[in-house]
């Protein structure tokens, strides 16, 4: 009988387990040890950039960390999908930005090895999938349809004018956020709108849980983190 969730293949496995302890890593250490961290990152970062990119890295984690741990079908399909996004919107930001990384650190070098990396071979691994069809291909119930609406429309659409415009949109921010910042912290709003998109006609269980996840650490460690924060500089 076919497999109707397939294992993924083994290059896969092993670049998103990396990827997961890079996140893991980076996450925690933004959010825990920023004295220890911050000073090997590829550019200078306030207190309150590093929080915002631990939220990024965190919410990012919950679902690689998934995906290597269930190791099928669903729910990487919704996964290196928001994966592609995420990676790519960095880099182009990054290559746009190349004079804020100081390349006589490792850091930055290693920046711009796995932002390329990962997002081949995410374009690689939807290619060899791309006739397989979701694990579970009947409709989505009309209440989660509405429901992933929110994450679609209002993250979508706040991650789209933080790309293109930062400046206006990050304008009521409780602290200044420059252009490049902005559309790095946009992939925070874009990833888990294209993760709603995605599962809108079908998902699975497992599916849909990744993306809860996702939207849940990600705000959750943001919300603390600044507050924290906050509370630490004042």
């Amino acid at each position: 009988m076919e497999d109707k969730n397939p294992r993924i293949s083994r290059l896969l496995y092993w670049v998103t387990l990396v990827e997961s302890i890079v996140l893991l890593v980076v996450g925690l250490g933004l959010l825990l040890f920023p004295s220890l961290v911050t000073p090997q990152w590829p550019w200078p970062l306030t207190p309150f950039n590093a929080v915002l990119l631990a939220a990024v890295y965190s919410s990012s984690l919950m679902a690689t960390a998934l995906t290597v741990y269930i190791g099928r079908w669903a729910p990487a399909r919704v996964v290196m999908p928001m994966i592609f996004l995420f990676t790519t919107v960095v880099l182009i930001a990054s290559l746009v930005n190349l004079n804020r990384f100081d390349f006589t650190r490792f850091g930055s070098w290693a920046w711009f090895l796995l932002y390329i990396v990962i997002p081949v071979n995410a374009v690689y691994w939807m290619w060899l999938t791309r006739r397989l069809k979701p694990y579970s291909p009947f409709p989505v119930a009309a209440p989660w349809r509405t429901i992933l609406l929110v994450p679609i429309i209002i993250l979508g659409g706040y991650g789209i004018g933080l790309l293109l415009a930062p400046d206006a949109f990050s304008s009521f921010w409780p602290w200044p956020i420059d252009a490049f910042h902005g559309r790095v912290y946009s992939v925070l709003y874009l990833t888990p709108a294209l993760g709603g998109l995605l599962l809108w006609r079908a998902a699975a269980a497992i599916e849909m849980l990744t993306l809860g996840l996702v939207l849940a650490v990600g705000g959750l460690v943001a919300i603390v983190g600044a507050a924290v924060v906050d509370l630490g500089i004042g």
